[in-house]
């Protein structure tokens, strides 16, 4: 009876013991979870700061619903960001980029253009990170199966858009003011392409490098070639195509000075489209108000509206204007990277990273819609806004003023 009770008793403490060390199993140590390390290259500073800070407050809000989003599945992975600022110069983004790699970095959300993109190609492809660039369109970086990703369309896109709405005011020829650099090297090739198609004549454009200061010599050359314009067509069939990055507002702000430019249209491009430093210059805004100026940028999807509708006011409120379109692209970047990490796991192979973060985009729809990748790795689906300037109890704001879609041929005027 006694031995009986002696091994009921070693039965009942180690039934005991191993139904303690199973519970001990599912506590999760706060000191073992997991981080998500995301690496940002974004441009705080320099031409495309505004860019920048739009960037800035959606990462940020994005990142307190991916929290959310953890804890409500119950996961044990942290995020970490680690946010480096380009100054929008590409010597400084292949430092930055460097910078992230040595700290372990394998996914990198940026840069902003084209040019740095062009940057850090190499480097990322020799290097095993991936890169996701919300705002770069060059098209000659839509090269299939390297390590570059674009959420947004290449500028073959943007050329065609254009180009309907140059025919659709009767432009007959079109004097370009373009920053020297690839982006807006490559942009005037595929729109002078669409347009010289379309039986429109290109001049040669007034270039300037994207370092420059003052503008008066670009835009004395720029109104000479407007003038002689001038000797052979309507001032109606003239149209000045200014590339450029914020920039935009000093050469618009010089305009004034010249009075071939005030005769003709002006029309912009995607990299100045709701630049937030046009409103503030009264000179500039008032120039671009009487001269036209719409600028196409790749659009907000209207089956999307319910969800980036209210970011865009959630931005701005914080940073007291409307934010640019690329913004919304970099808040559905960093739910594409967590999502990826979240399904591959964070030790992985780049190519494994890759296969993921394709399946993913593929089958995502966030606030700028679907996030679909062609071949090339870039954004498959295009629809353009064009954002002009109004004025409305005295100031000065952007306003949609007009809507292209590629895949219709339609273009619609508000």
């Amino acid at each position: 009876m006694r031995n009986s009770l002696i091994i009921l008793v070693t039965i009942f403490l180690l039934f005991t013991v191993f139904v303690s060390s199973c519970k001990k199993e599912k506590v999760i140590d706060e000191t073992e979870k997991t981080e998500i390390i995301i690496g940002l290259l974004i441009p705080e500073t320099g031409a495309g700061s505004s860019t920048g800070e739009s960037m800035n407050a959606a990462i940020s809000f994005a990142l307190d619903n991916i929290k959310q989003y953890l804890a409500d599945i119950g996961s044990n992975k942290t995020i970490k960001l680690i946010i480096e600022d380009t100054q929008t110069d590409t010597i400084v983004a292949l430092q930055k980029l460097i910078t992230l790699k040595e700290k372990g970095v394998q996914l990198v959300v940026g840069p902003y253009s084209s040019a740095s993109v062009n940057a850090v190609k190499n480097y990322a492809d020799q290097n095993g990170i991936l890169i996701i660039s919300t705002s770069s369109v060059a098209p000659s970086l839509a090269v299939p199966g390297d390590n570059i990703y674009r959420l947004v369309p290449n500028d073959n896109s943007q050329g065609e858009a254009i180009t309907a709405l140059l025919n659709d005011d009767s432009i007959e020829l079109l004097i370009p003011i373009v920053r020297d650099d690839l982006w807006g090297n490559e942009l005037l090739a595929t729109t002078t392409q669409h347009f010289t198609n379309s039986k429109g004549s290109v001049a040669e454009a007034v270039k300037y490098p994207g370092s420059t200061q003052n503008f008066s010599s670009f835009i004395y050359e720029l109104n000479n070639k407007v003038m002689d314009a001038l000797s052979q067509y309507p001032n109606n069939k003239i149209g000045i195509y200014m590339i450029s990055f914020g920039e935009g507002t000093e050469i618009l702000h010089r305009a004034w000075s010249e009075t071939g430019l005030q005769f003709v249209r002006w029309y912009g491009s995607s990299a100045y489209a709701e630049n937030s430093s046009l409103p503030l210059d009264t000179m500039a805004a008032g120039f671009a108000l009487d001269h036209g100026l719409p600028c196409p940028i790749f659009g907000y999807d209207d089956a999307a509206e319910d969800k980036w509708q209210p970011l865009i006011d959630k931005i701005e409120a914080q940073i007291g204007r409307k934010p640019e379109i690329y913004a919304l692209v970099s808040y559905d970047a960093l739910w594409l990277a967590t999502l990826t990490y979240l399904t591959s796991g964070l030790k992985v192979n780049t190519d494994k990273l890759i296969t993921t973060f394709e399946y993913e985009a593929n089958n995502y729809f966030g606030v700028t819609g679907r996030t679909s990748l062609n071949a090339a790795g870039d954004r498959a689906f295009a629809t353009y806004d064009f954002w002009g300037i109004k004025y409305f109890l005295n100031d000065h704001s952007w306003e949609l003023v007009a809507k292209y879609n590629n895949a219709t041929g339609e273009l619609y005027r508000y």
